[in-house]
């Protein structure tokens, strides 16, 4: 039998394997390097645009317009619901006439019921006053009116009169000379 020897152009064969590989691995270690140097880049500039005076004072104006839109939409619904709040018609009307002092109280806020305004007398002063509470499914709602006055010496207390008409409830105080 005969022996197997290598020789020299097998051994570099060998050689040529291990030639490759490291040629190979240089490639992959380079690309990955590379790619850390090309994030590192992006990144980097991408922070220094994000730290720069110029990029934050262009985002804070961006920021003041939001915030002044939002502001502007917030004051329409307040001025909506202060108008429907605030800038109800009275309940309670007075009237003067040369013969007699006239209340005239609107009883919408008070269902219809006349038993809901109370009429104090003390003296010369007149209290009227009302309370009422509507309870729907939605919303609850409490209405309270107090109105006081101060009647002439020629009135006559003793002669009021109340009445309820079309909603609502009419005092009258005659005024005597």
């Amino acid at each position: 039998m005969e022996e197997y020897r290598m020789d020299r152009d097998e051994h570099r064969f060998g050689d040529c394997h291990r030639y490759r590989m490291w040629k190979y691995l240089g490639v992959i270690v380079a690309t990955l390097f590379g790619s850390f140097l090309a994030f590192y880049f992006a990144v980097s500039c991408a922070m220094s645009n994000f730290m720069s005076p110029a990029y934050a004072m262009h985002k804070m104006h961006k920021m003041d317009r939001m915030v002044m839109r939002d502001f502007r939409e917030m004051d329409k619904d307040i001025s909506k619901m202060s108008s429907k709040m605030f800038h109800q018609k009275s309940a309670l009307e007075f009237i003067k006439t040369p013969d007699a002092y006239k209340f005239v109280v609107d009883l919408t806020p008070f269902q219809g019921n006349a038993d809901a305004v109370n009429v104090m007398v003390n003296g010369r002063l007149i209290t009227i006053s009302g309370e009422a509470e509507t309870n729907t499914k939605n919303y609850e709602t409490f209405t309270k009116m107090s109105q006081t006055y101060s009647l002439c010496k020629g009135a006559n207390i003793e002669k009021m009169s109340k009445k309820t008409v079309d909603n609502k409830y009419i005092i009258t105080i005659p005024i005597e000379d």
